[in-house]
């Protein structure tokens, strides 16, 4: 049984090997941008549990559920293998799954061969991607890959039956029917969940950034609150609405003093300025406001249970 468990372990069947109860996918918002702890930190700090952030800045939801697994990360090779002595280049990627903002190689299989996808940059200027290779783990010679392959990563299979928050779509295309892509990228994820994440998910809203554009009226804000309305209908009690709440309720739940500045961005549906570290991402205040009352929404739904 010992030897069993030791080749799940590092085989491609990715069996849990730790306590993590809860994940969060997403962008920088997710990732906590701008302030000292993620809304994640907080969470798991309020609950006393273990979590795992995979947020990642810049990342549209698209990206987002390339990694999270929902979505089929689609490549083919130069030359139409993968080769087992070197590094192979991808001659095709129909999303890019990693950008500047992250650790530059992710772990995962294509099929029954695991290895790593690497991105490469410029050395003058690390924003821009120049491609991906895959290097295969242990392979004895080349293999043929004439079609299409699907990647998947290492942490899409280890964590998809584990309580999850979704974060995304901030950096999306809100224009017209492309809030829609939004709401599909989320339910892909969605559907690639098991049971458990299935009952134990929370799609979180996205949040107007500072009053002085985002303001009640602005495109923006127009475009925003159509998306959220989207993954309102959606999404239902799995929706949760934390830019109501971080705009009406959270200055006064943490026991703090608005500012003018802070209730005229009130009267603009915005964020209090209180909580923004940027003309987007909260401070730390922000993200401890948000967390609480995530932590709460969970508490209320039942997930954990009182010792």
């Amino acid at each position: 049984m010992l030897l069993f468990c030791l080749l799940c372990v590092t085989s491609n069947c990715y069996i849990l090997n730790d306590s993590t109860k809860i994940v969060g996918w997403g962008d920088s918002m997710m990732k906590g941008s701008g302030g000292e702890e993620s809304i994640l930190e907080v969470i798991s700090d309020a609950l006393d549990i273990s979590h795992k952030n995979f947020g990642v800045g810049g990342l549209k939801s698209s990206s987002i559920g390339v990694l999270q697994g929902g979505i089929p990360l689609k490549i083919t090779f130069e030359k139409n293998e993968i080769q087992a002595s070197r590094s192979t280049k991808l001659a095709y990627y129909n999303i890019a799954p990693i950008n500047f903002q992250t650790d530059q190689y992710r772990e995962g299989a294509i099929d029954s061969i695991e290895g790593i996808i690497e991105r490469l940059s410029e050395k003058e200027n690390d924003r821009k991607t120049l491609g991906y290779i895959f290097q295969a783990d242990d392979l004895k010679e080349n293999i043929p890959i004439k079609d299409t392959a699907v990647f998947t990563f290492k942490n899409a299979k280890k964590y998809k039956d584990t309580w999850t928050i979704i974060w995304a779509g901030r950096n999306d295309s809100k224009a017209g029917d492309a809030v829609y892509k939004t709401r599909d990228n989320i339910q892909a994820m969605i559907d690639y969940m098991g049971d458990n994440a299935k009952n134990h998910y929370l799609v979180l809203s996205i949040c107007n950034g500072i009053a002085d554009t985002e303001y009640k009226g602005s495109n923006a804000h127009t475009n925003i609150s159509r998306l959220n309305t989207v993954l309102k209908e959606s999404f239902g009690n799995h929706f949760v609405d934390v830019r109501d709440y971080m705009i009406h309720k959270a200055i006064y739940d943490m026991e703090m003093t608005p500012t003018p500045q802070d209730l005229e961005d009130i009267k603009k549906d915005c964020i209090p300025r209180s909580f923004l570290h940027d003309n987007v991402h909260f401070n730390t205040l922000g993200y401890e406001a948000t967390g609480k009352f995530v932590a709460n929404v969970i508490k209320e739904k039942g997930w954990i249970t009182e010792k």
